[in-house]
């Protein structure tokens, strides 16, 4: 299915390189005038630029608003807006060997010869822009109602950002074009970037994000947990290979007298450790994870695939435009899907009603 969510519900479609991709949102309250400008600037730090971490392609990710909305105000009915591709070049996939390590070999097992595998189809991170548009409009609902999301380039290779305060409910002031704790880090990644670029390579990236102000109780146990519903959502985000909150990974290196977060008098926790969420539920500290996004894919080095037709083994190698490194891009979308899921959870919580 392509389609998520009980209470703030989206659906995406299109292909890469088909006319258009876009997304019914349905679960809008009715009412609601969305900040179209703060939606554009979300779209701006998703859409191709003129960086060395960044493919060539250039979509302005210019949308057409088809339903649910009546002079500025959301009606209550699905939203379904569009995004048209005006920068495709389809010719730039004419071919029959699956790309390794893309989603081409596996969707051929799945649909066969109907399958539109140009740019990736409908595997695409082109598929981000209107995810991005859903969680914009979800950002704002949930700003007013004080609840706030960022986050930053966690690291690259060797390459680290200082790490958010996982306790502090305050959100520092970062560059939303490269967002970075640490600004002095930006000239080594920088660096390394171009250093790609060059060779025809690609990295890969972790991301941090950080939810402040949500209020406890939020989440249900097991199925619908903040983990499980969050996690669902960034693994439907192109290039997301690995999603762990708070310490994460490193409780396996820890005993649990390190590991517990000490409850304190204000029924805050002295650390966060558990990233916020406890048996599923939020606890009132911030919620703070990390998404680990794979090296891109599509580079410019000879690799080893087959023939769909024959079979036979061949080389390849791809062309096209393509990013060397998907963040600093693929933040926003980080930050769409966190918006998108907490908004969901909370909607569930309040009867849908906000």
């Amino acid at each position: 299915m392509n389609s998520f969510g009980n209470n703030f519900c989206i659906t995406l479609f299109g292909e890469s390189h088909g006319s258009c991709v876009g997304c019914v949102i349905d679960g809008i309250p009715s009412g609601f005038s969305p900040d179209f400008e703060a939606i554009d600037s979300d779209l701006l730090r998703r859409s191709p630029r003129a960086a060395a971490f960044s493919t060539s392609r250039q979509e302005t990710d210019s949308y057409e608003i088809l339903s649910g909305l009546y002079r500025g105000t959301t009606c209550g009915t699905p939203l379904t807006v569009i995004f048209p591709n005006k920068d495709s070049r389809p010719g730039d996939y004419a071919f029959t060997a699956p790309r390794p390590s893309h989603a081409d070999l596996a969707a051929f097992e799945k649909y066969g010869e109907c399958c539109d595998l140009r740019g990736g189809g409908a595997f695409s991170g082109r598929l981000t822009a209107p995810l991005v548009f859903a969680g914009a409009v979800a950002k704002q609902i949930l700003s007013g109602k004080g609840v706030s999301i960022a986050s930053h380039i966690c690291s690259v290779l060797d390459i680290a950002d200082q790490p958010f305060d996982p306790v502090s409910n305050e959100l520092p002031q970062l560059d939303p074009m490269f967002p970075l704790v640490e600004a002095s880090v930006r000239r080594p990644l920088e660096a390394l970037f171009d250093e790609l670029r060059a060779s025809g390579d690609s990295v890969g990236a972790v991301a941090e994000c950080k939810i402040v102000s949500l209020p406890a109780g939020i989440g249900e146990p097991f199925f619908d947990s903040v983990e499980s519903v969050l996690s669902h959502l960034l693994f439907s985000i192109p290039g997301v290979h690995a999603v762990e909150f708070g310490e994460g990974f490193g409780f396996g290196k820890l005993r649990g007298s390190q590991a517990n977060d000490p409850i304190i008098p204000d029924r805050r926790t002295a650390t966060n450790r558990s990233g916020g969420i406890n048996g599923g539920i939020s606890n009132g500290m911030p919620i703070v994870f990390r998404a680990a996004f794979r090296p891109v894919p599509s580079i410019a080095v000879e690799q080893d695939s087959i023939d769909l037709k024959s079979g036979e083994a061949v080389k390849l190698t791809i062309t096209g435009r393509h990013d060397v490194c998907i963040l600093p891009r693929g933040l926003a979308a980080v930050e769409a899907a966190a918006a998108i899921g907490i908004l969901d959870l909370l909607m569930q919580d309040k009867g849908r009603k906000l």
